[in-house]
């Protein structure tokens, strides 16, 4: 058989690199010098190590292995501050009732947002109207169903690899405890390199939440949910308050039991250590109402968005995290010129805004450009959930799990069988689309 030619190509054509392959068997790394070797696949974009994965034994090992898969996630990190992998995840809702969801990727390029694909999640419930995202990191996206507000089932997905995970099943549900409240968090814990889900569980009254929460977390690299309610925390959390994470942490509003039940602090849960801690809000700002403000990432940094249904929203920053002291008025809103609701910010700092007319927007505050992306959610301003827009990077976690069920190479559905058992624990249920990438 003749020798066959295998190219690879990077997103903007930059990089060219052509094996001339005769025995598929050899390793990647007969080819080129080991560290030219990394530095070359490092460089390429997502979807073209997808596919070359599919192209023998070798070739998955190695792309599937973490190591390689965090020099990668490195790399990509790195390139957001040069917008070659700076991308944004939007979510919409549309139609009479909200239940038209649509998820796409927007590029930022040359100071625009672009259309770089359509997603489509690979669920097979069709209950995907109830679907809220908790929030991205690395790539991932944690969703959870929360169809009566209970939280029924949650979702790991990686849009880049269109794949999902199934968690396992909850300790605490409307079964089990009858009514509560409950909110999430969803973020990553560097010393281990695993991803984490946390979720905080406050029974309704009679008790008037003098009980502390439930709290449970569940670990990517166990599989498994674990009990932490001995942690004890003495806060509130607003119900299915929207996260912020950041330093390792993820933050939420919420209130002190003995406060009346003003939102007057930030509660946080780092990944790593496991434990709470707790910011206060600008001096001067408290919320009878947790859904007049939010908790937000704005570059970096902290920040609060206060006055989410009044005529004006006010954007704090927390310059310096954790103190009090450096919270700073970033900039006003003016919501009464057609600006519906603030959604979130880009990495560039442009703010997401929802229009009355149901469009979504990207406002520049400081050259109060404002930029049309041509995608529409619904006009119902009581939709609170019409739009979700986070900063998003291409990354290749979970491309270890399992394969496509179609159109996998060969080699690669022999070899799955082998590391399945290894790589993720059997109580994880993997769906992908059955798409060639």
């Amino acid at each position: 058989m003749a020798g066959t030619s295998f190219f690879f190509f990077s997103s903007n054509q930059s990089l060219c690199v052509l094996f001339q392959v005769k025995n598929w068997k050899k390793k990647m790394s007969d080819f080129l010098a080991h560290d030219m070797f990394i530095d070359v696949l490092t460089r390429l974009p997502v979807k073209t190590l997808v596919r070359c994965a599919c192209v023998c034994k070798s070739w998955y090992s190695f792309l599937t292995n973490p190591n390689f898969i965090t020099t990668h996630l490195n790399r990509s990190s790195i390139a957001n501050t040069d917008n070659n992998n700076n991308f944004l995840l939007v979510r919409s809702r549309s139609g009479d009732e909200a239940d038209v969801v649509h998820y796409s990727l927007l590029r930022s390029e040359n100071g625009m947002l672009c259309d770089d694909a359509e997603l489509e999640l690979p669920l097979k419930d069709p209950s995907d109207r109830f679907l809220r995202i908790i929030g991205s990191c690395n790539g991932l996206v944690c969703l959870v169903e929360d169809f009566h507000g209970y939280g029924r089932s949650f979702y790991l997905w990686n849009p880049s690899i269109r794949k999902t995970i199934t968690l396992p099943p909850l300790r605490v549900s409307f079964q089990s405890h009858s009514p509560f409240m409950h909110s999430v968090g969803f973020g990553f814990d560097a010393r281990t390199d695993d991803y984490k889900v946390v979720r905080i569980v406050h029974l309704w009254p009679p008790d008037d939440f003098e009980l502390p929460p439930e709290i449970d977390i569940f670990s990517l690299s166990t599989g498994t949910w674990r009990n932490i309610s001995h942690l004890g925390l003495q806060y509130v959390i607003y119900e299915r308050a929207p996260q912020a994470y950041l330093n390792g942490s993820a933050h939420w509003l919420a209130y002190n039991r003995r406060m009346e039940g003003f939102f007057s602090l930030i509660v946080s849960f780092h990944m790593g250590d496991e434990i709470f801690g707790e910011n206060m809000v600008p001096a001067g700002c408290t919320f009878y109402s947790g859904s007049n403000a939010r908790v937000a990432k704005f570059q970096e940094s902290l920040s609060l968005i206060d006055g989410i249904w009044g005529k004006t929203c006010s954007i704090w920053v927390m310059k310096e995290y954790g103190i009090a002291d450096s919270w700073t008025k970033q900039f006003n809103i003016d919501t009464s010129v057609g600006f519906e609701s603030v959604v979130g910010f880009t990495r560039k700092g442009e703010v997401l805004l929802g229009l009355n007319s149901g469009y979504l927007v990207a406002y520049d505050p400081d050259t109060e450009r404002v930029l049309h992306l041509n995608i529409r959610g619904t006009t119902d301003r009581w939709c609170m959930d019409s739009f979700y827009g986070d900063a998003y990077t291409k990354s290749l976690v979970l491309l270890g799990a399992k394969l496509p069920n179609t159109g996998a190479c060969e080699e690669a559905k022999k070899s799955k069988k082998r590391r399945a058992k290894h790589l993720y624990p059997k109580t994880f249920v993997i769906s992908c689309i059955p798409k060639h990438l």
